[in-house]
C-alpha cells in the first residue's frame, strides 16, 4: 500500500483542532456551571427588559439603519470627528495607539476601564514592557487580571468565575486573612485597593461605547462607575475605539442606550449611563503631589483589519455588532462551555469568529466558528438583526478552501 501523504494544509487544521478540544475540555471540566447559571440570569433579565419596549423591533431597525449609514459614509465621519476633537481642545489619531500617547506624556501608572479594543491589540503588554504600571478597575477585568487571564465574555469578561474561585485567587494573588466570603466583601476588598490606584493614577484610559462625529462626545456606559473615575481623577485621558463606534450625531445614540442596557444586563438603563464631550471642563485635583496640572484628552481610532472588514461583501455587518452579548447568552453552545472554549484570543462566542480573523489577520484563528450550530437563536436576539450563524458558514467555507 502506497504511504500516505499529509499536506501541510491538513497538518495545520488537524492542529487548530486539537488546540479547540483541549480549550473544550478545560471549559466544561472547570468553568461550565459558573457560565451556565450566569448566562441564565443575563437572558431572563434580557426576556423582561426587552418585552416592556413597546417599539423594540422599530429600535433594532433603526439601531441597524444607523449602523449602515455610518459604514458607508465612515471615511467622511472620521474626518468630522477629527476636526470636533480638535475643535474641543483634545488630540486625534488614526491607527496609533495609546502606547505613544503614554510615552510623550512620561506616564507612570493608569487606570484603565473595560476596553475589548485595548485587548485585541494587547495594550496591557505593550505599556507594561515600556515600564508603565496598568490597574484593571472594571471589577471582573480587575479579577481576571490577578488571575493572568483573557476575558471569556464581552460584557462579563469573568463570567467562567465563581465567587468560591475569586475568594480563592484573591487569597493567593494578595497575601489577605480578610473575610472574603461574600459578593460584598470581594467588592469591598477590590474598591478599597484600587481607590489609592485612581487617586495616583497618571492616566486614565477608555473605550467608547458610541462617539459622534458631529462633536465628538463618547457614550460610556457601565456598572460600576469606575469608568467615570478613570476619565475624572487622572489628568490625562485617553479613548480608545474602533471605527465602527462613530455615529454622525448625539441624536443617534438614543436607540442603542435602549437597546444596550436591555440587551446586555436586562436593565432598563445601565447603571451609569454618561455622554460626555472631552477634555472635560472641570479643575485637576491634585491628588498625586505633582504639582498643578491641565486636563488633556486624546481619541485614538483604529482600525486593526476594521476597513478590510468594511469591504468584505460577506462577512461587513459584524461591523454592526454593538457588543452586548446577547448572542453569547443565547446559544446553547455558549451556555456550556463560555468564551474559553468557544471564543479565540479576544472575542468569543458566535460573533467572536469574524472578529477574531479580522483583527488578527488570520482565518486559522476563526476555527471556534465550528462550534456554531447554525440554530439561528441569536438572530431576533441580536439588537442590529447580524445573520451571525450566516457568517459562521462563511468563515468555514474560507477555512475549508485555505
Amino acid at each position: 500500500m502506497p504511504k500516505q501523504v499529509t499536506s501541510p494544509r491538513e497538518i495545520a487544521a488537524k492542529e487548530s483542532r486539537a488546540i479547540l478540544r483541549r480549550a473544550i475540555r478545560l471549559a466544561l471540566d472547570t468553568e461550565s456551571a459558573a457560565v451556565r447559571r450566569n448566562t441564565r440570569s443575563f437572558n431572563l433579565n434580557r426576556y423582561r427588559a426587552t418585552a416592556a419596549l413597546p417599539d423594540y423591533d422599530a429600535l433594532k431597525d433603526e439601531a441597524r439603519r444607523i449602523k449602515e449609514h455610518a459604514l458607508v459614509n465612515r471615511k467622511a465621519l472620521i474626518q468630522r470627528l477629527s476636526e470636533s476633537v480638535t475643535r474641543n481642545g483634545g488630540h486625534f489619531f488614526f491607527a496609533r495607539d495609546a502606547q505613544e500617547v503614554c510615552k510623550r506624556h512620561r506616564v507612570r501608572s493608569l487606570v484603565k476601564g473595560k476596553s475589548m479594543t485595548s485587548e485585541e491589540i494587547h495594550l496591557n503588554g505593550a505599556l507594561q514592557r515600556d515600564g508603565i504600571r496598568v490597574v484593571e478597575t472594571d471589577l471582573a477585568e480587575f479579577i481576571l487580571q490577578a488571575a493572568d487571564e483573557q476575558p471569556s465574555h464581552i460584557i462579563a469578561p469573568a463570567i467562567h468565575y465563581s465567587r468560591e474561585r475569586i475568594t480563592a485567587l484573591f487569597r493567593r494573588k494578595f497575601q489577605t486573612d480578610l473575610p472574603l466570603d461574600t459578593g460584598e466583601n470581594l467588592t469591598r476588598f477590590a474598591r478599597e485597593r484600587l481607590r489609592k490606584d485612581f487617586l495616583a493614577a497618571d492616566a486614565g484610559i477608555t473605550g467608547a461605547n458610541l462617539v459622534s462625529a458631529d462633536c465628538g462626545s463618547l457614550l460610556l456606559v457601565e456598572s460600576e462607575a469606575n469608568i467615570r473615575l478613570t476619565c475624572i481623577a487622572p489628568p490625562l485621558h485617553i479613548a480608545l475605539s474602533g471605527f465602527e463606534k462613530i455615529v454622525p450625531s448625539r441624536r443617534e445614540f438614543a436607540p442603542f442606550i435602549e437597546l444596550l442596557a436591555a440587551s446586555a444586563t436586562g436593565q432598563p438603563l445601565t447603571s451609569y449611563t454618561s455622554v460626555i464631550r472631552p477634555p472635560l471642563a472641570v479643575p485637576v485635583v491634585d491628588f498625586r503631589g505633582a504639582g498643578p496640572a491641565t486636563r488633556e484628552f486624546h481619541l485614538v481610532i483604529l482600525d486593526n483589519g476594521r476597513e478590510a472588514l468594511a469591504q468584505d461583501a460577506q462577512l461587513k455587518e459584524a461591523l454592526y455588532c454593538i457588543r452586548c452579548s446577547a448572542c453569547l447568552n443565547s446559544c446553547a453552545n455558549f451556555q456550556v462551555l463560555g468564551g474559553h472554549g468557544f471564543g479565540g484570543a479576544t472575542y468569543s462566542g458566535g460573533i467572536g469568529a469574524t472578529w477574531e480573523a479580522a483583527t488578527t489577520g488570520q482565518l486559522k484563528l476563526a476555527r471556534f466558528s465550528d462550534l456554531c450550530t447554525g440554530c439561528s437563536r441569536c438572530v431576533p436576539q441580536c439588537p442590529v438583526r447580524i445573520d451571525i450563524p450566516g457568517l459562521n458558514v462563511e468563515l468555514r467555507s474560507r477555512l475549508n478552501q485555505s
